[in-house]
């Protein structure tokens, strides 16, 4: 039982519908998404920051074609990656953080990407939701993607409340976040897949789309705004 009773059913009904939709609208082709190498799940965190999804597709595989692995980026020269990864934007620091962290990973790990989180974290610009990442994608490890987007659909949907003002850097909300994850690896990958989603489609920051939402019958969030309405 991951909690009593009532709740406990809450959870089961909010993964259930939560992969389904995900089966359905969830951005199922992103090629990181469909990819168990470690190496490869990394280079597309570090990829996807500051920049938008669709600039990365362009240029994701043509990354991996050229830098297969650590050792292979580590051969080449630091301005044909900056060249590659132009487009993305902020392109120095961007190619000094990918070459530093493939650096460490030959360092420390002799090459290999470690499926321990201790030891993710000690990549330089690694913190928990990357190597959350890589533990959920490569290791099949069954961990929460905990950004901003999750955060908000777990406070609406269950009706918690970090109490600090960084709520990624909360150990209870990750506590709680990793409770909501299924087991199966395979269905763990759709569920956070589908809640960040649904999050950016669904439950967004402004004007979500809660009338045709598929989980407000069991959304702490749309219950009070329902029984505010009903007491207007």
């Amino acid at each position: 039982m991951l909690f009593p009773g009532e709740a406990d059913t809450k959870v089961k009904v909010f993964r259930k519908r939560i992969i389904e939709w995900y089966e359905t609208h969830g951005e199922k082709t992103l090629p990181w998404r469909n990819t168990s190498d470690p190496w490869a799940v990394l280079v597309a965190a570090f990829l996807l920051r500051k920049t938008t999804t669709k600039q990365v597709v362009k240029i994701y595989k043509e990354f991996l074609k050229r830098y297969p692995s650590p050792e292979a980026l580590l051969k080449s020269d630091e301005d044909k990656v900056k060249e590659l990864i132009r487009p993305l934007g902020i392109e120095h620091q961007r190619a000094k953080d990918i070459i530093n962290v493939a650096r460490t990973i030959a360092e420390k790990f002799g090459g290999k990407i470690p499926c321990s989180k201790d030891k993710l974290k000690l990549l330089p610009g690694v913190g928990n939701y990357i190597a959350s990442e890589v533990l959920l994608c490569a290791c099949g490890q069954p961990e929460p993607l905990l950004d901003r987007n999750m955060i908000r659909v777990i406070e609406r949907v269950f009706g918690v409340k970090s109490r600090k003002k960084r709520p990624h850097t909360d150990d209870f909300m990750w506590s709680f976040a990793r409770r909501l994850v299924p087991k199966d690896s395979a269905l763990a990958r759709k569920f956070n897949y589908g809640v960040l989603d649904f999050a950016r489609k669904i439950c967004t920051a402004r004007n979500p789309k809660c009338v045709t939402c598929p989980i407000k019958d069991i959304c702490s969030f749309y219950d009070g705004l329902s029984r505010r309405a009903s007491h207007g």
